[in-house]
């Protein structure tokens, strides 16, 4: 019975453990309202970012309406709408 439990705990662990990085991850959809590239920082919708080097090669503007997938206060992924 014992083993039973521990394995049921060790597969959940492995499922939790693999499935935290997807969880971290949310979409934000806004208009920027400004944008330093130099400091490589965005404000969304009234929230600010920091850019990840892939994000900030979006070829995105002041008042541009954006998705963007964000991990841990970082955007990883831009997209102009």
């Amino acid at each position: 019975m014992t083993k039973k439990i521990l394995v049921v705990f060790l597969a959940l662990a492995v499922v939790v453990a693999f499935s935290l990085p997807t969880l971290a991850l949310e979409t934000v959809k806004g208009k920027i309202e400004t944008l330093d590239m130099e400091a490589m920082k965005i404000t969304i919708s009234g929230a600010e970012y920091s850019l990840s080097n892939e994000a900030a090669k979006a070829e995105v503007a002041v008042g541009d309406e954006v998705e963007a997938t964000v991990d841990g206060g970082v955007i990883q992924k831009l997209i102009k709408l």
